[in-house]
């Protein structure tokens, strides 16, 4: 066996290894392309569902919203309206209160101009 013929055997055994190795990643190539497909086969069968039942979720959600809004507002005419009864109670008792101060005041001075005399 001289030197060209052990290259030339050298040389088809690597070819033969490269081969082999280019298969074998075809077929992991072919294998995971499969895997994907299964993958997004059973995604497109999921996810709409899903996102469907998300949807009606948000619009549920969305009316209760709705209703608390509404809750809230009525709590803020009845305490609007509680604020302006309070006032109008408070005014109401204030009032005798500062007739009787302007009585007793003017009562005050009578006396004191009637007694420095």
């Amino acid at each position: 066996m001289d030197v060209q013929s052990a290259l030339l055997t050298a040389l088809y055994t690597v070819l033969v290894l490269l081969a082999g190795f280019a298969i074998w990643a075809v077929r992991e190539l072919v294998a995971t392309a499969r895997s994907v497909k299964r993958l997004s086969d059973e995604l497109n069968a999921t996810l709409p569902p899903l996102i469907s039942h998300a949807d009606e979720t948000l619009s549920s959600v969305d009316i209760e919203l709705g209703r608390i809004n509404g809750v809230v507002s009525q709590i803020e005419e009845v305490s609007d309206r509680v604020s302006s009864t309070t006032r109008a109670a408070q005014e109401m008792a204030e009032a005798p209160m500062a007739a009787v101060s302007g009585l007793a005041e003017g009562a005050r001075r009578f006396f004191n101009v009637l007694f420095r005399s």
